[in-house]
């Protein structure tokens, strides 16, 4: 054998071990690459299933956060029908008959009647009733005062360093407190 043929011989060989070894090679590369694509698919079903799941609970939250804005809107506006119905209550109280709100003012007087004292009222009230009420509390060591208060109408009583607001808005604020679950129940049952 000549070295010509020796080298062709080892030539050819190595040739076909490059030959083998880049078929190996590809073999490796395309398992790799389906194996990849497989992890790639599986990743991207649990992120689409994640998203899902996401979305489900963004979207349970939105409604949650909507209901509760929706509940204090509808109590927002059973609170202002209340405070309507006790305004409205008030001006009613202020324009009754003056006969009628002349007994009115003298009955939230009367428990007091024993103990000398003035009553204020606003100027309205004062101008209308302050006569009269001297009149009829002429036996009493109450008195009707020159001052006028800035009230609705009621009355504020002053015996001496105590005073009793008898105000409307007082008034009304005290049956508030006490009914507003009872009105609640009628206006909105």
């Amino acid at each position: 054998m000549s070295i010509e043929s020796i080298t062709a011989r080892i030539l050819q060989e190595a040739k076909d071990e490059a030959e083998h070894l880049k078929k190996q090679a590809e073999a490796e590369k395309d398992t790799l690459l389906a194996k990849a694509a497989e992890e790639a698919e599986a990743v991207k079903k649990e992120t689409a299933a994640k998203a899902v799941e996401d979305a489900k609970v963004l979207g349970e939250r939105r409604n949650s956060v909507a209901e509760l804005e929706a509940r204090k809107l509808r109590l927002s506006a059973k609170q202002e029908m209340i405070d309507r119905s006790f305004e409205e209550a008030a001006a009613q109280l202020a324009g009754m008959p003056a006969a009628e709100y002349q007994a009115f003012l003298l009955g939230l007087v009367e428990p007091y009647r024993a103990e000398p004292g003035e009553i204020l009222l606003n100027e309205k009230d004062h101008k209308a009733y302050g006569k009269a009420l001297e009149e009829a509390l002429k036996d009493s060591p109450l008195a009707v005062a020159e001052e006028t208060v800035p009230i609705q109408g009621g009355m504020i009583l002053r015996q001496g360093c105590v005073s009793l607001n008898a105000s409307l808005e007082k008034l009304m604020e005290t049956q508030k407190k006490q009914i507003t679950a009872e009105i609640a129940g009628v206006l909105f049952s």
